[in-house]
């Protein structure tokens, strides 16, 4: 099964992510365990970076993800990595909105644009502020 799309094309990045019934963040919602909660972020990381060139952001969300939990309680860890996910969907967001406006964003300024690092340190902030 692949993505829903819109009209124009694109990936529906709302509806794969929102959807109450079968988007991403339900299923990390649905999560009942820390172990599970890890599971379902890695999955889900895996199934949003598949190609080859997409292997060094799979580490290290995937770096990130275990880092979040193992430096968070359960309840800070699962709100954090939503945030993440929150953060990739703004990014599959934004892309299809260049693509749509024909923009040409090659995938090496895009990977650079949405670099793991800083979303980490970005929600290490949100972290130390609650």
């Amino acid at each position: 099964m692949g993505w829903p799309h819109k009209e124009d094309g694109t990936v529906d990045w709302e509806s794969v992510f929102e959807d109450k019934d079968i988007g991403l963040i339900g299923y990390m919602e649905r999560a009942q365990t820390v172990p599970a909660l890890a599971q379902c972020a890695h999955v889900i990381v895996q199934s949003l970076f598949i190609r080859a060139q997409d292997e060094a952001a799979r580490k290290a969300f995937n770096i990130a993800i275990d880092e979040l939990i193992r430096t968070h309680d359960s309840h800070h860890a699962r709100s954090r990595i939503l945030l993440l996910l929150r953060e990739i969907k703004g990014n599959r967001l934004k892309y299809a909105q260049h693509f749509l406006d024909g923009d040409d964003v090659d995938d090496e300024r895009r990977r650079l644009d949405h670099d793991p690092v800083t979303v980490l340190k970005a929600l290490s902030s949100v972290s130390s502020e609650s």
